[in-house]
């Protein structure tokens, strides 16, 4: 680099925002934050740095890329314990990404979705190097819960395409994890806190201790983290599942599935009502049964990790100059707990399997509905609620393991190189209990008999058996009338917590033996080679380079238990994933000055870089990126980038195998979500033949309220050859700037404008759009199964293929911005910092060709939330030996469509959300720091958004527990 270009940054962008990082280190996001180790003398060298986004060491912070940077000093403003939920503040974060307020549906992960695009088009690294994927097995993301943020030096974000510089996934952009690997003597952090309602408790240890030597140091960290559990029923907001209505009002609803029974008689829908009294009509608006209060709002989890890190010059190795060789090692193991209400027990409706209720069973016919002759029943769709086990739970232990190695240097000339090995495997077991094997229920409500005292049936003058006798055992008959060993016969009649509930022993027989075990694994080898450095001089300056090899190998499976594997169980049906595959690729960079101390052009470069990758599944890619940084005067630079970017297919992708959900979806052809007139109008027109084509009866069905279907996902290849995966491709832009103005001392800002064109998406077409399409065109009726003419259910949906295609895209847009101003004061030092994202679009393009515009709008059935507008107000104050913090986080109104059996749909507002966290620290001693915290200050409660599923609310976006309160104590030597 000439000597020149050298100079111009010791008064730029650089040393302001050095200066600037120094006052103000308690941002809580500054895009242009320098880390302090580059805070010194504005004449000494500055040392050159690898920046996220390129791969050519440099010696300014900022390139063409938007990259904002999260410093130590910003997380300890924030009380987080992991690099998850520490991303999930950011405003550039949207949609639907798991944490663990995710009890339905989630997995005690973590996940961060940057712009909304999903997390599996988030690339996480550390230190630069790709993280092994996490959680049940299989899995195309990172799990955040497992990188402890008291390891963090800092984070930065690239919000950006990436894929020319890191590769698959870097679409929406990449989240790099600095770690502390230069750490030197020892930390102690302990934490604690919990809400102000007394659950949602929080405690933890974190240990830090490092040595150093001229020659190297090594750095070891240990830590234990608890996160307490908190219920729905315990907040106002939560504590009903509740229906809204277009004229405001709500009514508390729940599920078709009660402890008090919801029977399908051939006579009409009967209950025993809440109240547990004589068989009446059954009333959805009534009679449901509230299973909120149960669930979890906060599920429980622990971490235990270890981490080392080392780095140890080796000395003088000929043309490869003095050779360093550094290594990372990490464990972390997590255990977490999801708790549902009780198993809703409809073994026909909701599982598809057959198991009508006997006339014969003693308990139907002494206290089930009767006829008008009084005569029991046949009852094929029968629902009760199993209150009787406590619940359903699933325990998940987690372990990760991750190492890094390798060695760098200088060669003579000056040209930097690298060789690492990265390797990593996360392991997974999950145990559920509470969950129903469906071969033993259908027994438990077949026809029953008596044995007399020595064992023998009693029987009547015909042989047959006597339902109602005065015998000694009750037992299950088979076909044939004999005896089932073993099985207990089950009443679902009786009132739960009388003589007459469910037994121990029923339940036994029919659950007690058959919890569930899934084990699953990620495993991750990576080797890299690379060298960068410097061609050749410009009279701008130098042309830097990089150019690098890298061959990558994933692989993941999942394995269920013979239970899940042969559907019979309550928990779910699924097959086996196992697979993997390998990528060879090259690639290259460069950045060229074209322009130095001109006018108007105080610095012009040009920035390159491509990436070609050799994929074992579906052939090969090649991504390009171009980048241009301009700066007219010293105080401003004008930043654009142009890129390709890409995510390959997963190893769940492409080989998941089949499992059964149960997505929210409505059915177009089931007569319960019309009124009598138009049910008679549907079945009148065209589209009806759609409907019977597919197995409805012509006289139409009524599933009775049945909103979530059964559907087969799963990797491409259970389409059994018919359908070829390859990568969906974006095409990203990014334009904006960063002024530090010479006339306000302290004061910076960054507007970044970012549009994201993806296509070809990996996903699926979704069980509603396929309804949906067989309804009203004809396609995907051959993905949909239904019940047969003979059924007791006939026309009811079995379940519906959904397994993964190309298909669709997005198209989204944005501004990005960042204001910062710092000033000293006769009353301490203050810091202000502003950063939001405004959205301008979030186009999701269906299989169809439909376009869902989801820009200020929650969508249930579309991935989440995408506030218009999302901001960060931070206000640090620093007096003394006080450091003080007030942030404030505002999301802004969005609307949901609101739908269900009881209301046609309807759009309703949601109200905007402010939440203001406050903390404070007081240095004891120069060993000693005391923090006291409130998060959600003035116990803001979350937006009603009732079409979420759960809590009422948006899990993924919202503070939902409320005020919380947290001390902490670092101690360092």
């Amino acid at each position: 680099m000439s000597p020149g270009r050298n100079n111009m940054y010791k008064n730029s962008i650089l040393a302001k925002s050095v200066r600037f990082a120094l006052i103000s280190g308690a941002a809580a996001t500054a895009a242009i934050t320098a880390p302090v180790a580059f805070a010194a003398e504005e004449s000494a060298e500055v040392e050159r740095i690898s920046v996220t986004g390129s791969r050519i060491k440099r010696t300014d912070m900022e390139g063409s890329n938007p990259v904002t940077t999260i410093d130590a000093a910003a997380i300890e403003k924030m009380s987080v314990n992991n690099v998850g939920d520490l991303l999930k503040s950011l405003t550039s974060s949207a949609g639907a990404a798991t944490n663990t307020q995710t009890n339905n549906g989630g997995d005690s992960s973590t996940r961060f979705s940057l712009r909304g695009m999903g997390s599996e088009r988030t690339l996480v690294l550390i230190n630069g190097r790709r993280v092994v994927a996490g959680g049940s097995g299989a899995n195309s993301s990172v799990d955040l819960n497992t990188i402890p943020t008291a390891i963090v030096k800092r984070v930065e974000i690239l919000k950006d395409g990436a894929s020319a510089t890191y590769g698959s996934d870097a679409i929406a952009g990449v989240v790099n994890i600095i770690t502390k690997d230069d750490f030197e003597g020892f930390e102690l952090k302990l934490n604690y806190g919990g809400s102000d309602k007394g659950d949602a408790v929080t405690k933890g240890v974190d240990v830090t201790f490092g040595a150093a030597s001229d020659r190297g140091n090594v750095v070891v960290a240990l830590g234990y983290s608890d996160q307490g559990d908190a219920f729905m029923g315990d907040r106002s907001f939560s504590e009903y599942e509740l229906r809204a209505y277009e004229d405001g009002m709500t009514e508390q609803g729940g599920s078709s599935a009660p402890p008090w029974v919801n029977a399908n008689t051939p006579d009409g829908r009967v209950t025993r009502g809440p109240e547990y009294g004589n068989w009446r009509d059954y009333s959805g608006a009534t009679d449901s049964y509230n299973y909120n209060p149960v669930n979890y709002l906060q599920t429980p989890s622990k971490r235990r990790y270890a981490s080392v890190f080392a780095n140890y010059t080796l000395g003088e190795f000929g043309f490869l100059g003095e050779v360093n060789s550094f290594a990372e090692a990490s464990y972390v193991q997590t255990t977490g707990n999801r708790r549902l209400a009780p198993e809703p027990l409809a073994p026909l409706i909701f599982f598809g399997s057959a198991a009508p209720y006997s006339p014969n069973n003693y308990y139907n016919q002494t206290m089930g509905p009767k006829d008008a002759n009084g005569n029991a029943y046949v009852i094929d769709d029968w629902r009760r609620r199993m209150i009787e086990t406590g619940g359903r739970a699933n325990e998940r232990d987690y372990k990760t393991f991750r190492t890094a190695v390798g060695f760098n240097g200088a060669l003579d000339n000056g040209w930097d190189w690298e060789v690492s090995y990265v390797w990593g495997q996360s392991d997974s077991v999950e145990t559920a209990a509470g969950y129903f094997n469906l071969d033993r229920v259908a027994e438990a409500v077949g026809p029953s008999g008596w044995l007399d005292a020595n064992g023998n049936l009693i029987v009547d003058g015909n042989g047959d058996a006597v339902v109602d006798a005065n015998g000694s055992q009750l037992v299950c008959l088979d076909a044939n009338g004999g005896a089932i060993d073993g099985c207990v016969p089950l009443n679902i009649f009786g009132t739960p917590g009388s003589a007459d509930e469910v037994s121990p022993e029923m339940l036994q027989y029919i659950s007690g033996d058959y919890n569930t075990t899934e084990t699953g694994q990620n495993k991750q080898e990576v080797l890299t080679a690379l060298i960068s450095g410097d061609l050749f001089d410009l009279p701008a300056g130098s042309v830097g380079f990089a150019a690098g090899w890298e061959q990558r190998k994933e692989s993941g499976s999942y394995t269920p238990d013979s239970l899940i594997l042969q559907g019979i169980t309550t928990a779910g049906s699924a097959v086996g994933t196992s697979g993997g595959y390998d990528v060879q690729e090259l690639f290259g960079e460069l950045i060229v000055p074209i322009l130095a101390d001109a006018p108007m052009a105080h610095m012009l470069d040009f920035e390159a870089a491509v990436r070609y990758s050799d994929y074992s599944t579906f052939g090969t890619n090649t991504s390009g990126k171009l980048g241009v940084k301009w700066m007219p005067i010293e105080s401003l630079m004008v930043r654009a980038t142009l890129s390709e970017a890409f995510r390959a297919p997963t190893t769940s992708d492409l080989y998941g195998g089949a499992s059964v959900g149960f997505p929210e979806a409505t059915d177009p052809c089931d007569g319960n979500f019309y009124t009598d007139a138009e049910y008679t109008a549907v079945k009148a027109s065209s589209n009806w033949a759609n409907c019977t084509g597919t197995g409805v009866p012509t006289t139409g069905y009524d599933s009775g309220g049945v909103e979530q279907i059964p559907s087969n996902g799963g990797g491409s290849d259970n389409w059994v050859g018919t359908t070829d995966l390859t990568p969906e491709t974006a095409e990203v832009l990014t334009v904006g700037f960063v002024y530090n103005p010479d006339f306000i001392d302290n004061f910076s800002m960054s507007v970044d404008y970012w549009k994201i064109e993806l296509e070809n998406a990996i996903s699926t077409v979704g069980t509603q759009t396929r309804l949906d399409g067989c309804f009203n065109t004809g396609t995907y009726c051959e993905t949909i199964t239904r019940f047969g003419e003979t059924s007791a259910a006939a026309g009811g949906i079995i379940t519906v293929d959904n397994y993964t295609v190309n298909v669709g895209g997005i198209n989204t847009a944005g501004i990005d911005y960042d204001l910062r101003y710092t000033f000293e004061s006769g009353f301490g030092d203050w810091g202000l910092g502003l950063d939001g994202t405004y959205l301008l679009q979030y186009d999701k393009i269906l299989a169809d060709g439909s376009i869902i515009d989801h820009v200020g709008r929650y969508e249930v059935n579309h991935d989440g939330m995408f506030a218009k507008l999302k901001t960060n107000f931070t206000v640090n104050w620093t007096i003394a030996d006080f450091d003080t913090s007030l942030i404030t986080r505002y999301i802004t109104s969005v609307v949901e469509t609101e739908a269900g059996w009881w209301t046609d749909p309807f759009e309703r507002d949601v109200d905007s959300n402010i939440i203001v966290d406050f903390q404070t620290n007081y240095t004891v001693s120069e060993h000693l720091m005391l923090t006291a915290g409130v998060n959600n200050l003035f116990d803001e409660t979350p937006p009603f958004v009732y079409s979420a599923p759960g809590a009422n609310t948006d899990v993924s976006t919202y503070d939902v527990i409320g005020r919380t309160i947290y001390l902490r104590a670092g101690v360092k030597f």
